[in-house]
């Protein structure tokens, strides 16, 4: 049992330092101001003094003025919003048998043709040898990890995201794609070359369909934590030459480095009153090594006021090249914002079908116990579980 009054003064202690945290960020975001200014006035200088830099940060690089924002283009009277979610049962040595089950969602919204909104589920279940145990280590077979589960649910997610975007287009009716979360795969980067090949080739094909049928892809975060943007504007703040982060001359001293003048801000705190009335920023280049192997689907990045916080948008290289795709794609994720109070309805409804709940996991348990006794299999339960009577 926890008893909360034992915590209560460091309860009031982490909710004092939030206040003076936020009271303190009024000079960061001044400073970050003049950054902004500074590389506007010559971004060129700024992308080069960005790239020569040595650091173990994420950065992000623009190619227009960072103080330049873009009003929100009408949205077409005839659109669809398309999006998916996933989720799912993990494996669980506490009981019976080893198993797992993915249950991807789809849904499209549409919207001034009459037609009805499509959802649908497709759950599957995993059992065999092969399934429970991968290869990905170079002919090294594991049992899934939950690393491994998560990548399997992407690819879930993405074949259920092609199958969607093909529904769409077929109406002849712009359309966007919705993905809750980020389109960047940064868990693949430390992985084996042909693993990483073999899951990216899988992944990137609702890519290819999206782009060959016009259908921008965008990738929704909310309360994004990004720093890339924020991490260029401390190397420009660096007092070194050349910059290498990791023989910081400050480091050791009873001193802060200049960097630290804005070492508190997120992206989303830099642009967040930047932004009001649903506009957008410029576009950021990720420095994530893992898009080197994404061809033509390079991800881009902006920011974006939804009405009730500052959010960021992940696109495809081919739809921020493309005016018309990509004012299509702040439109609908701007009111999609808006039609669901703050958070996309599209993405919204596909998460109510994917997720799967308490009662849903003991039910299908329930079911699988049934089948053992139905077919005579031998059925064990670990101690822990029977101990806690689940």
């Amino acid at each position: 049992m926890l008893d909360l009054t034992k915590i209560l003064r460091d309860i009031d202690d982490l909710g004092r330092e939030r206040a003076e945290t936020i009271s303190g960020l009024k000079a960061e975001l001044d400073e970050a101001d003049r950054v902004i200014r500074e590389i506007g006035t010559n971004p060129d200088a700024a992308k080069e003094r960005i790239a020569g830099a040595r650091t173990s940060w994420l950065v992000a690089t623009c190619d227009e003025p960072p103080e330049k924002t873009y009003e929100p283009s009408e949205i077409p009277p005839q659109h669809a919003a398309i999006a998916v979610d996933g989720s799912q049962i993990t494996t669980d040595k506490h009981e019976i048998t080893l198993c797992y089950l993915l249950n991807a969602a789809g849904v499209i919204l549409y919207y001034g043709t009459g037609e009805r909104p499509v959802a649908r589920t497709i759950p599957k279940l995993y059992y065999r040898d092969d399934d429970i145990n991968e290869e990905p280590y170079a002919g090294k077979r594991v049992q899934i990890t939950d690393k491994l589960l998560s990548m399997r649910r992407t690819l879930a997610e993405s074949a259920e995201l092609e199958a969607m975007i093909r529904a769409a287009a077929a109406s002849g009716i712009p359309a966007v794609a919705l993905w809750d979360g980020s389109l960047i795969r940064w868990a693949l980067e430390s992985e084996p070359a042909d693993y990483k090949k073999r899951t990216l080739d899988e992944y990137l094909k609702a890519f290819d369909t999206a782009k060959e049928l016009r259908v921008p892809i965008a990738g929704y975060i909310s309360d994004p934590g990004s720093r890339d943007f924020v991490n260029s504007m401390k190397i420009m703040l660096c007092d070194q030459s050349p910059i290498d982060c990791d023989k910081c001359v400050h480091k050791g001293r009873d001193e802060e480095p200049p960097c630290d003048a804005v070492g508190r801000l997120k992206d989303s705190i830099v642009y967040g009153d930047r932004l009001k009335g649903g506009r957008r920023s410029v576009l950021f280049t990720s420095g994530s090594k893992i898009l080197a192997e994404y061809r033509e689907h390079d991800i881009r990045a902006f920011y974006m006021d939804s009405g009730k916080e500052i959010v960021r948008i992940e696109i495809p290289e081919w739809v921020a090249a493309d005016t018309e795709l990509l004012n299509l794609t702040h439109a609908v994720c701007l009111d999609q914002a808006q039609k669901g109070r703050g958070y996309p309805v599209a993405l919204a409804e596909a998460h109510e079908h994917a997720v799967v709940r308490s009662p849903e996991r003991a039910a299908f348990y329930d079911l699988v116990e049934r089948s053992f006794i139905k077919h005579g299999a031998k059925i064990t339960r670990s101690l822990k579980r029977i101990s806690k009577g689940y």
